[in-house]
């Protein structure tokens, strides 16, 4: 099982507030996440921001690098329905044994409108905690093997459009480019804070409850 076991504690640390899907370039995608080394009220009531903020989106998976939580975690329900399928929380997950090859065409919530095939492993094994602090492994294939890769990297600071073979990601870079106009157009006129504001933030909540960064001598 994953060695970063996440137990279950309601030990102080800042709040984490109300939750808005982001989109690209904001840093915290770009950012690969850290394991969580506890779980808390405030971490609890942020899965369920991340539902809801899923299904208003249409989406049907929802990493909490989406939201600007820098996080090992992310909420899956291949539904897309709170009234439908199983809603899914894998915490400080891991992937392995690849099987096969699948090309199948992906989305993102925080790249919208931007759709593109995208080739993964047809099947894979993933082993995650669940917000009890209990270690759970799933042998996954179809679309939810697909869902969960696809959230593995956003932990790991990739999007989709990091897999596309180069015409493709010529295609793709065009629209990359927009959002990039966008977003830092809304910063120029202080619609959002400043990328060091950012950081600033993403770094805070992860000394709060994540595991410290180890070095090498």
């Amino acid at each position: 099982m994953p060695s970063d076991s996440p137990p279950p504690t309601a030990d102080a640390s800042p709040p984490i507030g109300r939750l808005e899907l982001v989109e690209y370039p904001h840093p915290a995608l770009a950012r690969p996440a850290r394991a969580l080394a506890q779980i808390d009220d405030e971490l609890c009531d942020a899965v369920e921001q991340m539902f809801e903020i899923m299904y208003a989106a249409n989406g049907i998976g929802l990493a909490a690098t989406q939201v600007a939580l820098p996080y090992r975690l992310f909420v899956v329900n291949v539904e897309g329905r709170r009234d439908a399928g199983e809603e899914l929380v894998f915490v400080n997950p891991v992937l392995s044994r690849p099987r096969g090859v699948a090309v199948q065409e992906e989305g993102c919530l925080s790249l919208p409108g931007l759709r593109m095939d995208v080739r993964r492993p047809e099947r894979v094994c993933v082993e995650a905690w669940s917000l009890d602090g209990a270690p759970f492994r799933m042998d996954l294939d179809g679309l939810l093997a697909r869902v969960v890769q696809h959230e593995y990297d956003h932990l790991e600071g990739r999007l989709f459009t990091d897999r596309l073979p180069d015409a493709a990601a010529l295609e793709a870079r065009r629209m990359l480019d927009s959002f990039r106009e966008v977003f830092h157009g809304r910063q120029s006129r202080g619609e959002l804070p400043t990328t060091a504001a950012m950081l600033e933030r993403l770094a805070h909540l992860e000394a709060a409850r994540c595991v410290p960064a180890t070095g090498s001598a």
